[in-house]
């Protein structure tokens, strides 16, 4: 019995020292639990800040966007712009001046950009391409 006592008595210290051996890895993997959560908060913080961020910019930039399509945009195909937004609207709109001159219809339906008789000459003379009221 006593034998069995001391037996007894040593399992027992083991497990008591087991017991307190995995109460402190409870404790320290709380507090590396909390730490986790607090590295998980700043950083879905600067997330959402930086998600913040471009968001604004995004605004920025289709509003901007919205400003330069606005004063780009022709609502009527008919009247010859101004300034030309490619290389392709140029030469279509040259085209159409090329064929108003002989075509009455085509005259009468699309407006085209008044060149004074200065720039008209002036143009002529040069045979610039690359003016936007140039005719080939």
């Amino acid at each position: 019995m006593t034998r069995s006592l001391g037996e007894s008595s040593g399992k027992v210290t083991q497990l008591s020292d087991s017991i307190a051996f995995f109460k402190s890895i409870i404790s320290d993997t709380k507090k590396a639990i909390a730490l986790a959560e607090k590295s998980i908060d700043l950083l879905e913080n600067k997330c959402q800040h930086q998600e913040d961020i471009i968001s604004a910019k995004d605004r920025k930039i289709i509003a901007l966007v919205d400003q330069i399509l606005s004063k780009t945009k022709h609502s009527d195909v008919t009247i010859e712009p101004e300034i030309y937004s490619s290389t392709h609207e140029n030469k279509l709109w040259a085209k159409r001046r090329s064929e108003s001159e002989y075509d009455l219809e085509t005259r009468k339906n699309i407006h085209f950009v008044l060149l004074n008789s200065f720039e008209e000459k002036f143009y002529s003379l040069r045979n610039d391409v690359s003016h936007p009221f140039h005719i080939q």
